[in-house]
């Protein structure tokens, strides 16, 4: 049916009950994934089309964002401090890790710059927390319409997704408010608000904007 309501998987794309809580191909959590139709699909800014599928031999994991730690994707608190990881999106095994033949495989990299050009913060790892109280500190410490963590910026197989942590503050791409903790799809000269938005042509003071530049 065209109306059909299901949930589809970030990590292999499979579509599951509405009710689900987690992915019955894969088994990862869907606890924070929003319940949408094949309408809805094509047109929300998530996940992009085509879906991310996991490959034959690709490894997945939550990574937590407080201790570092690398979960199994299906795993919904650290195994090895006890942090709920149910919301952080699975990415695919890569950076950090060595191959059989003792090298390291490559993790893409990102820029953030401030909008006015004077900052600039460069990101390579699979999960970056960005707030007041994590990464850009140095930048955000007097933005005081952004939260000690506003957002999640996550790699996924050569992809960026960025998501709203706040429940206070907002964040914004390029002006469109992240909804809930759906995570959004990042290209190369999106500009990132946290906690505020462009109107009339101005930026507020309170708030931080980054240019999202992808590093080769």
């Amino acid at each position: 049916m065209a109306n059909e309501k299901y949930k589809v998987c970030p990590v292999c794309g499979e579509h599951n009950r509405p009710s689900s809580l987690e992915c019955r191909k894969c088994e990862t959590d869907l606890t924070g994934v929003r319940v949408v139709d094949s309408e809805t699909e094509q047109l929300q800014g998530g996940i992009p089309d085509p879906m991310i599928r996991v490959e034959t031999g690709d490894e997945y994991v939550r990574i937590c964002s407080e201790c570092g730690a690398e979960n199994p994707a299906q795993a919904r608190k650290c195994a090895s401090c006890g942090e709920d990881i149910s919301d952080i999106l699975p990415t695919k095994k890569t950076g950090g890790t060595e191959t059989s033949g003792g090298e390291e495989t490559h993790v893409c990299a990102y820029q953030l710059i401030s909008h006015d050009g004077s900052y600039m913060k460069e990101i390579d790892k699979p999960v970056a927390v960005i707030g007041r109280d994590a990464e850009l500190s140095d930048y955000l410490s007097d933005k005081l319409y952004v939260s000690r963590r506003q957002a999640e910026i996550v790699i996924t197989a050569d992809m960026f997704f960025i998501k709203n942590l706040s429940k206070t503050n907002k964040t914004f791409v390029n002006d469109i408010e992240l909804e809930g903790e759906v995570p959004v799809a990042l290209h190369d000269g999106d500009e990132i608000g946290l906690g505020g938005k462009v109107i009339d042509g101005e930026r507020q003071s309170l708030a931080g904007y980054f240019i999202f530049r992808v590093l080769s």
